[in-house]
């Protein structure tokens, strides 16, 4: 039987009861005396709308607390509208199916479907992480692999530059000196990208100590400012004093402000300026560079933003500007000088 028609069914007596009432109205009048018949069937309407309301508000209650999903009540702990209830068996096989079978059915499939989906993006992810984790290690034994190499090539180039074994000409000494630098830059790419992959694999261990931003700004300041004039490039340090400290390596996080602060200046425009602010920001610091449009994918960037992002930092690179957010560390109070 299906739900409307259950709920009719539930309704039929109360409508038969209604004529009835109309009925012992018109015979309860003054020296009127009501049939026998209307009293029974009043008596009986009343006794089959209870039966059927309360079978059919079980039944309705009950299957929409299976497809909610709720766990099964002991019997008697039940509550429904008029009481408490019991649980009773599902409805036996071979009965139609009503709309509340169809809703259950749809439910057990979304909820299969959801489980097979919530255990297809578990597996993904974890063999997503263990690809990038080998992704890494590949990485940096390559790189490591590159680097022997490299030092291979290296080396005979500075034993010929250094000590001559035979007459070289000048053009000879510019080749091996080029192919000396050319080396040496790569083998320095390589060296961040394999730093890159330690990061990531987390086999690169960083220190935590307390650093002032600003004396690290300060110690790049001379060299910052050689990269301007050599490129012909503006450069504007804005440092607002007693910037809180951060906690890091010291090392590690001035190699990043350096790589960071260089590139910004060795691609930027000739005659444009770069403006460097370092400012507190509710208890953090915030460095905004101000450089124009420069390239954002190289491995000394990449380099930067892993190192900013292991101090919990953030590194947002927009068109024009770039803002580098470290979190602050409240210094420890004083304690109690002795007497």
């Amino acid at each position: 039987m299906r739900v409307g028609q259950r709920l009719f069914l539930a309704v039929t007596p109360a409508i038969l009861g209604l004529l009835l009432v109309v009925a012992l109205a018109y015979w309860g009048e003054r020296f009127r005396a009501a049939p026998e018949w209307v009293v029974v069937v009043a008596a009986v309407a009343a006794v089959a709308s209870l039966a059927l309301g309360w079978q059919n508000t079980r039944y309705v209650a009950r299957r929409i607390e299976r497809i909610a999903g709720q766990p099964k009540r002991a019997p008697g702990k039940g509550l429904s509208p008029l009481g408490r209830v019991r649980n009773v068996a599902l409805p036996r096989a071979g009965l139609d199916p009503d709309e509340i079978d169809s809703i259950e059915a749809v439910v057990d499939r979304l909820a299969g479907a959801v489980t097979v989906a919530e255990e297809t993006s578990r597996r993904t992810e974890a063999e997503a992480a263990e690809r990038v984790q080998e992704y890494a290690a590949l990485l940096a034994e390559a790189v490591s692999a590159v680097s022997r190499q490299l030092d291979e090539i290296r080396l005979p180039l500075h034993i010929l530059l250094e000590n001559h074994f035979g007459a070289l000409n000048e053009n000879q000494e510019e080749m091996l000196a080029a192919a000396r630098i050319a080396s040496d830059a790569a083998n320095l790419e390589l060296e961040r990208l394999k730093a890159i992959a330690d990061l990531d694999r987390g086999a690169l261990r960083l220190r935590h100590q307390q650093l002032a931003i600003s004396s690290l700004l300060n110690a790049l300041r001379p060299l910052l400012e050689s990269d301007a004039d050599r490129h012909q490039v503006r450069l504007k340090l804005d440092i607002e004093p007693g910037l809180p400290r951060v906690a890091g390596d010291r090392v590690r996080l001035q190699e990043a402000l350096e790589l960071l602060l260089r590139h910004y200046l060795r691609h930027a425009p000739p005659g444009a300026q770069v403006t460097v602010t370092a400012a507190r920001a509710s208890g953090d610091i915030r460095v905004v560079i101000a450089h124009g449009h420069v390239p954002t994918l190289t491995p000394d960037l990449a380099f930067a933003r892993r190192v900013i992002l292991a101090h919990a930092g953030t590194l947002d690179q927009g068109e024009n500007e770039t803002v580098l957010a470290l979190p602050g560390v409240n210094p420890k109070p004083a304690g109690p000088r002795p007497a």
